[in-house]
């Protein structure tokens, strides 16, 4: 996953789960500067995670690009409980 495509990742997520056109969401600006996204993923090295509040939601984002909406795990084939 390229840099900009978590930022993009982390409001489909979102969008998901609240059953919405990604669209329709607030934008991410209103909540965080998603350059900290970016830049964490520049590092590369080490294992961090970075939560957040998006909307009414808790958002966890993993080194291993991982994205939690309120602790469940996104992704097209699987939700798994963080």
């Amino acid at each position: 996953m390229t840099r900009p495509e978590i930022v993009t990742s982390v409001v489909k997520a979102v969008a998901a789960v609240d059953r919405v056109d990604p669209a329709e969401l607030d934008s991410l600006y209103e909540y965080i500067d998603p350059e900290i996204l970016n830049k964490l993923y520049a590092q590369g090295r080490g294992e961090w995670r970075f939560t957040f509040q998006y909307s009414d939601h808790q958002i966890t984002v993993t080194y291993d690009e991982r994205i939690f909406v309120d602790g469940v795990l996104q992704s097209s084939e699987v939700a798994v409980r963080e």
